[in-house]
């Protein structure tokens, strides 16, 4: 995931805080929109895809609570940033059993919105990775059993895809070097006894 693919959504009723916020998080190369209402907030999330949320805790329509309850329920990976000028333990412990990533009282400084996005960020690229890597391994244990039908198969272009598969786990560390180079000894030994076999 680059930089500018990763989308932050920014709630905030004051409209010079919303307006600061977005303007550094652009500045430092996200996709920022920012929206003047809890409402507002919960229907962009309802359309669009977003990584990370910036809610004030008190606004119109609806607050930073019910936006992060809103936000986790429909996406369980979205980091929500609760930000408030009334910080109570009451509130931080609500935004935190919530599933809040982080929560910041105002005034804050302009670093530590950045630090946050930047966390958040490395956060979500670590939860692709993941997510790819738990697709390819599925994909793998799903395909072994068909492992046992590609020599029988005598199709030289499934015994190529499969030497493409072990190649890219081996790049994604999936495979240790030794194990891919067996597996792709196994397969063209496979397929070249069965050539013989048919032959």
């Amino acid at each position: 995931m680059q930089r500018q693919d990763f989308r932050i959504l920014v709630a905030d009723d004051d409209d010079i805080a919303r307006d600061v916020i977005t303007t550094l998080l652009a500045r430092d190369g996200f996709s920022v929109v920012h929206v003047a209402d809890g409402l507002e907030a919960i229907n962009h999330l309802r359309i669009e895809d977003v990584h990370l949320v910036i809610t004030d805790l008190m606004m119109p329509g609806a607050d930073g609570i019910e936006v992060l309850k809103f936000a986790v329920r429909n996406n369980p990976y979205i980091a929500v940033v609760i930000l408030t000028a009334y910080g109570t333990l009451d509130t931080t412990l609500d935004a935190i059993k919530g599933g809040a990533y982080d929560y910041l009282t105002k005034p804050f400084k302009a670093q530590e919105i950045s630090i946050i996005a930047e966390r958040a960020y490395q956060r979500a690229r670590l939860i692709d990775d993941n997510l790819e890597l738990r697709k390819n391994l599925r994909d793998t244990y799903r395909d072994l059993e068909l492992l046992k039908n590609i020599t029988a198969s005598n199709n030289p272009e499934v015994t190529s895809g499969w030497l493409e598969r072990i190649a890219k786990l081996k790049t994604m560390n999936v495979l240790l070097a030794q194990e891919a180079d067996l597996l792709k000894e196994r397969l063209v030994k496979g397929y070249v006894q069965e050539q013989d076999i048919n032959h």
